[in-house]
């Protein structure tokens, strides 16, 4: 039989606490009235029901149930209404947010011989904005859930203009426990916040905080965590009343410590971001400069482009398209399409997931400094825009390659040149920006792999480029003026270094973040340690460290031959240096193999990031390959500036121009080494976010916006490291040499000006000796012939 129990319930307003009632359903007793009084919570203030309500039976049955409600008693209006199943222990019900002005009773239906037991608890949940900003504090323990709520106004979320954008976010700052993160992971207190406006996800979120739920926003905190309300956002942003909730991760800390927590809501209308684009769009094209200082340190015969006209310039542009060897370009452009659609769809899809859920924790922004893309996409727009100078860097690549390839032609050399290399450069720089674009819209590890796609490449283009210079092309004309290996084939360098490299990287975050079977890692890392195994072999014959008999093709002429140069003063260092290049390269060759294995070792454990192994141990390559190559450029400029004196003295070099090339070495040299440090320093000690460890942990770490409230450390590493390679790729570039007729006229007049050095330094040191010899037969000096005669023969 079905009983009815009513408990009255009055509002008045005076001390907090919770009130209790046990009661029970008879035959004898169908209904029941306890009065009982709520306090604390003003009747101008916003408040919610707490129900903890749990109910027994003995009578033998297969389910029985207990239906609650709760309602006003001027409106009618339901406040909570649950059906309780009885044996399960205790159930918490929150009712939504509303102003508590009347009387309301609770209903208790059941089957006689159900004992129950309800407490409940008015809870003030208003969070004031004043001034656009509102704080509260509260405690929130394992057995509870902390809510509060706001209302927004039309007023408070109308732009000011086409650019402003409006933003509400609210931080959670939790520094009373662990403040020096020194604690391990399992005695740390991880909460859950959620923002909504749709107060029936408020048990939902209660019973399961890592469920999906609708019109919501959630993620998992420590010590901070921040929710940004916007136009793009899911639940949109709007008028209303907007609720949030906070509860305590139990797979986390100690169940019987409660933590502290402050509650931070602010509206943010300040989004003029049209200005700081525009900024960094200008930083940018400083770029420019960079090429034309290359050209007028490492080139200063061809500076001027002297000879250059439109119609070369133009006929470049069609060949582009029409004839030439751009096959490393070409398949640079086809990868570009292949993995920046595959990776869209991958990210897209990811984001879609986080959209959907609501979840947070998904993607790993920098909540401190998210700035919402208008309408379109609810992900930090700074993030994005900041790869703008990896590709306006790009186009300005591509643009004065393109002069470079033109002036070559109006000097006729069609025959001499290749510039698919550096037109690769300008392709990769472009395709890095999008691939890091896209990579920004859901940071996460799994998608940390696209943003390194070009990375890839440029690093292993770099490293192409410098075995270039010193290889045999097949439209070289004079080989034996060049070199003695032959160049690598483009489909070679996708099909032995790129595609391996991005299918082991992809495995790679593969078991580090879904975790595959122990027996295929074990497979996997076997592969991939004969792969690294081959790829050195290789590198080791490239730099000629194989014995003589074991090289395929050998050609007897030494790599130095093309800039040996006579009749000057060679330095002791230069010489040393020239004397053992061989143990030099064999050395630097051993130091990148134990970095290598180092690596392999670090991935392998998961200590490294194995994206971040592989990028680390490329750059490392192209660092130890240009130091190895340079030396006969050291070689020639240690030469060239030893005999300065005698180069002034026949004036082929002014005082200037000498002063010019010298410190722009040392100059652009130490520059390029000092962006690359400033870029490194944003990348890893003002690192934002980690996406290797928990999303609430990568939280800690996130820092606030700096330069115009909009950018943040890691968007000036996007800066930094635009420029950084950059500078390095038109160094590498130089190393390539693109047009060999350019190269080798530069080389005969620096050996046509050692030349004329040498005779003038003959002359004068024949005329030193001849000085030297009169004054010692002069008249002063007592050993001096005596005889006039003997002197003018002597002098003549």
């Amino acid at each position: 039989m079905r009983l009815l129990v009513l408990v009255l319930i009055l509002i008045s307003s005076s001390t907090a606490g919770p009130t209790s009632w046990d009661g029970d359903i008879t035959e004898e007793s169908r209904t029941a009235e306890v009065d009982a009084t709520i306090t604390g919570v003003a009747t101008d203030e916003t408040a919610v029901f707490k129900v903890t309500s749990s109910c027994t039976n003995d009578v033998e049955a297969t389910e029985t149930y207990l239906q609650l409600k709760l309602f006003d008693t001027s409106t009618l209006m339901t406040v909570i209404y649950k059906d309780l199943k009885c044996d399960e222990g205790k159930t918490i019900q929150f009712s939504k947010p509303f102003e508590p002005k009347n009387s309301y009773k609770f209903q208790a239906y059941g089957e006689s011989g159900t004992k129950f037991s309800i407490e409940y608890e008015l809870l003030a949940t208003d969070v004031e904005l004043a001034s656009q900003k509102g704080q509260t504090s509260d405690k929130v323990s394992y057995k509870s859930m902390v809510v509060k709520s706001f209302k927004v106004s039309d007023d408070d979320i109308k732009p000011t203009s086409d650019w402003s954008y409006i933003q509400i976010s609210v931080e959670s700052d939790d520094q009373f426990f662990d403040p020096t993160k020194t604690e391990t992971l399992d005695n740390r207190l991880v909460a859950r916040l959620m923002v909504t406006n749709n107060s029936a996800n408020l048990q939902s979120f209660y019973t399961n905080p890592n469920a999906a739920l609708d019109n919501a926003l959630r993620l998992s905190f420590s010590t901070f965590g921040m929710i940004t309300l916007s136009e793009a956002s899911v639940p949109k942003l709007g008028s209303g009343e907007w609720i949030i909730a906070v509860v305590m991760d139990d797979r986390f800390g100690d169940p019987g410590i409660e933590k502290d927590i402050d509650i931070t809501v602010t509206v943010r209308t300040d989004y003029q971001y049209a200005k700081e684009i525009g900024i960094l769009f200008a930083v940018s094209l400083l770029g420019i400069i960079i090429p034309f200082l290359a050209r007028a340190i490492f080139d200063v015969e061809n500076t001027n482009f002297e000879g250059l006209k439109l119609k070369h310039w133009l006929i470049t542009i069609k060949n582009w398209f029409w004839s030439g060897n751009k096959g490393l370009t070409y398949l640079t452009l086809l990868l570009a399409c292949l993995l920046i659609v595959s990776a869209f769809q991958v990210v897209h899809a990811k984001y879609a997931d986080m959209q959907e859920s609501g979840d947070r924790d998904i993607c790993f922004y920098n909540e401190k400094c998210f700035r919402p893309y208008l309408d379109h996409y609810d992900v930090s727009v700074n993030g994005v825009a900041s790869n703008l100078p990896f590709m306006v860097h790009g186009v300005i690549l591509v643009l004065y390659f393109s002069l470079s390839e033109a002036y070559c032609r109006s000097k006729g050399h069609e025959k001499y040149f290749d510039y698919s290399i550096p037109y690769s450069f300008g392709i990769a720089f472009i395709c890095e920006g999008f691939g890091s674009l896209l990579y920004h819209i859901c940071p996460s590890q799994i998608i940390f792999q696209f943003d390194t796609l070009f990375m890839f490449v440029i690093s292993i283009i770099m490293i192409i480029s410098i075995f270039e210079g010193y290889s045999i092309r097949d439209n070289d004309l004079k080989i034996s003026e060049i070199a003695k290996h032959k160049a690598i084939r483009t489909p070679k360098v996708f099909a032995f270094f790129i595609g391996p490299i991005y299918f082991f990287n992809f495995i790679g975050n593969l078991i580090e973040t879904e975790g595959l079977p122990v027996q295929f890692v074990t497979v996997f890392y076997i592969f991939f340690a004969i792969w690294w195994i081959i790829i050195l072999l290789w590198v080791a014959y490239k730099l000629d460290l194989w014995p003589d008999s074991l090289n395929p093709v050998h050609v007897d002429i030494e790599v130095d031959e093309e800039i040996e140069i006579d009749g000057a003063e060679v330095p002791k260092t230069a010489n040393f240096v020239m004397r053992h290049a061989k143990c030099i390269k064999t050395i630097m060759f051993l130091l990148y193999c134990c970095v290598v294995a180092a690596g392999f070792v670090m991935a392998l454990l998961q200590k490294l990031s194995f994206s971040i192994f592989i990028l680390g141990v490329l750059i490392f390559g192209q660092i130890v390959l240009t130091m190895v190559f340079f030396i006969p450029t050291i070689w020639v400029v240690l030469q060239h500036f030893v005999n300065l004196p005698v180069q002034l003295a026949n004036h082929k070099l002014s005082v200037s121009k000498h002063f010019f090339i010298l410190f722009g070495i040392v100059v652009y040299v130490l520059l390029g080494c000092v962006v690359v440090v400033i870029s490194l320093v944003f990348f890893t000690v003002f690192s934002v976010t980690d996406k290797s460890i928990y999303p609430w942990r990568s939280r800690e770490q996130n820092s606030p916006c700096y330069l115009g409230n909009f950018y943040d450390t890691h968007d000036f590493w996007h800066l930094f490291a635009s420029f950084a390679l950059m500078m390095m790729a038109m160094v590498v570039v130089q190393i390539s040499k693109p047009c060999r007729k350019c190269y080798l006229e530069y080389l005969k007049k620096s050996r046509n000006r050692i030349e004329t050095v040498k005779g003038l330094k003959t002359a004068l040191s024949a005329v030193n000796k001849f000085k030297m010899g009169a004054g010692k037969r002069s008249p002063s000096n007592p050993e001096s012939p005596s005889n006039g005669a003997e002197a003018k023969q002597d002098h003549q």
